[in-house]
């Protein structure tokens, strides 16, 4: 009697899942909690976290994964258990797809996808992959299955570097946009105990920017915010502007505050912990990020979600999530902000973006976790091992 064939396995390669809860981070959980709903129920998910140490292994894992932690404190130990993790793994069983969530692992991924002969995919999110210099990560990007950018603007950016007549042809390239967390980003009303914190009144206008607050990071133009304040201030002497983040650039910003006499207007809570950031969208009049480097911005997402007005970037991933313009102003950042800022505080501009539940829903439809289910049921439609178990 032949023996049967063990049910086919999929493998996510991560840099890092519960060690912090940066953008890939999250990207990279979701992926997780996208497979596992929409793979066939006797698929099998491997995942290998570069960073993370055994002590991060949640308390609670889906019986469907085989979670490698495989982070070290002597760093070139750690590498090589990560190597040799997935090694043994393949030659344990082949995977039928091999997926990373960032692309620095393409020369592994490449290599590792030609020992088991499966189709490797790799997500693109931003500034990292649109300018690729010359070397193994780009010759290997080139030569993998399909890549993943997160928003038109990277896969325009990643066609421009990596198809050409010179190079050859351009590898596949399919947008996967960004979810959020539709059941926790939602509309409700102003927290009491945030007003509190920040001395508002219930009524007192607030625009709240969120990011890194980093001597690299000034692309997200927090100082254009900043000098758009006094002019504001003139209109809505109330008006309040809470920036939070953390990063070098924090004593820099301060002092700038000092110089323009803001520091009673304009507060650097420092790092926002996860379980208050919904309610901080909440507590906003306007939600602003006028940056011109984003791969796609998570936060807006988050912030529409809550019904919160926002204000982007028209530069860069930034216009994805606002679709064009239908869930949020999309603004110049090179360019005075204080005009764009006063029109929309004045309920100015798209209907849409004013009416909380209604731009709360229509954002939910278009990038809530089902809309990437959907998606990612699209795409794993094309690997013939996943297709025959279902």
């Amino acid at each position: 009697m032949a023996r049967r064939s063990p049910a086919p396995v999929v493998d996510l390669i991560v840099p890092e899942l519960y060690a912090s809860d940066g953008g890939v981070q999250i990207y990279s959980r979701t992926m997780i909690r996208g497979l596992l709903q929409v793979l066939p129920p006797a698929v099998r998910l491997r995942v290998f976290v570069r960073n993370d140490r055994p002590r991060h292994r949640p308390a609670q894992l889906d019986p469907r994964i085989e979670l490698h932690l495989l982070g070290s404190p002597v760093r070139g130990w750690a590498f090589l258990r990560f190597i040799g993790a997935l090694l043994a793994s393949l030659r344990r069983q082949r995977p039928a797809l091999l997926i990373a969530t960032h692309p620095n692992f393409a020369p592994i991924q490449l290599l590792l996808g030609r020992l088991a002969g499966c189709p490797t995919w790799a997500s693109a999110h931003g500034i990292d992959v649109w300018n690729l210099r010359p070397g193994p990560r780009r010759w290997a990007l080139r030569r993998l299955s399909r890549l993943l950018p997160v928003s038109r603007y990277t896969e325009h950016q990643l066609r421009r570097q990596l198809g050409s007549r010179r190079v050859g042809p351009c590898p596949e390239l399919v947008v996967l946009p960004n979810t959020y967390s539709d059941w926790t980003f939602c509309p409700g009303p102003r927290p009491p105990h945030l007003l509190e914190r920040y001395g508002l009144e219930p009524d007192q206008p607030l625009i709240f920017c969120l990011t890194r607050l980093s001597s690299l990071d000034r692309y997200k133009h927090v100082d254009g915010l900043i000098a758009a304040m006094p002019e504001l201030l003139l209109s809505r002497p109330a008006l309040r502007l809470l920036i939070g983040g953390e990063g070098d650039d924090v004593l820099r910003l301060r002092a700038l505050l000092r110089s323009l006499n803001l520091s009673d207007s304009v507060q650097l809570p420092g790092r926002i912990a996860a379980a208050e950031l919904a309610d901080h969208y909440r507590l906003a009049s306007l939600f602003a990020l006028p940056s011109e480097k984003e791969g796609f911005g998570i936060v807006f997402l988050e912030a529409a979600g809550c019904g919160t007005p926002v204000l982007a970037g028209n530069r860069d991933g930034s216009v994805d999530p606002l679709a064009d313009g239908a869930f949020g102003c999309l603004v110049d950042p090179r360019l005075p902000l204080a005009p764009p800022i006063q029109a929309l505080l004045e309920g100015y501009g798209e209907p849409l973006w004013h009416q909380r539940e209604a731009l709360a829903a229509a954002v939910a439809e278009r990038f809530g976790f089902e809309a990437f289910c959907g998606r990612l049921r699209t795409l794993l439609a094309d690997v013939p091992a996943l297709v025959r178990e279902t």
